[in-house]
């Protein structure tokens, strides 16, 4: 069942909601971007997983970029595309199946940090 993710999401229900979509099989329409607001390691960061119609609603904020307007209305920041935040969620599960939420924030962080999953090599 598709849930409006119109609410901004802590980190766990963040992974479940684009766990769930994955594994519904329609993440890839389900979710575009996930924004954020504060620092992944931090355990009052909350995000917000837009829909490809929210992306074609976009505001320009201050600083040029486009943001849809509930992601504009909380002063979130892109994070990363939903299917790397997926993907990263795949790879840190295969790696470690019994990953908890401390391990997936390393898994992110280290991700957004350096475009290569954790316990990868980087891409060239």
């Amino acid at each position: 069942m598709h849930t409006d993710m119109s609410e901004l999401l802590t980190l766990p229900q963040a992974i479940e909601a684009i766990t769930d979509a994955f594994d519904e099989g329609d993440g890839w329409d389900r979710y575009a971007w996930v924004y954020i607001r504060g620092d992944i390691s931090d355990p009052a960061c909350r995000l917000y997983l837009s829909h490809v119609s929210d992306e074609d609603d976009a505001l320009i904020d201050d600083h040029g970029e486009a943001l849809p307007p509930l992601a504009a209305r909380h002063h979130l920041r892109h994070f990363m595309e939903a299917a790397d935040f997926a993907e990263v969620l795949f790879v840190q599960r295969r790696r470690k199946p019994d990953s908890g939420v401390a391990d997936f924030i390393e898994a992110l962080d280290h991700y957004r940090r350096h475009d290569a999953f954790l316990g990868l090599p980087a891409a060239d």
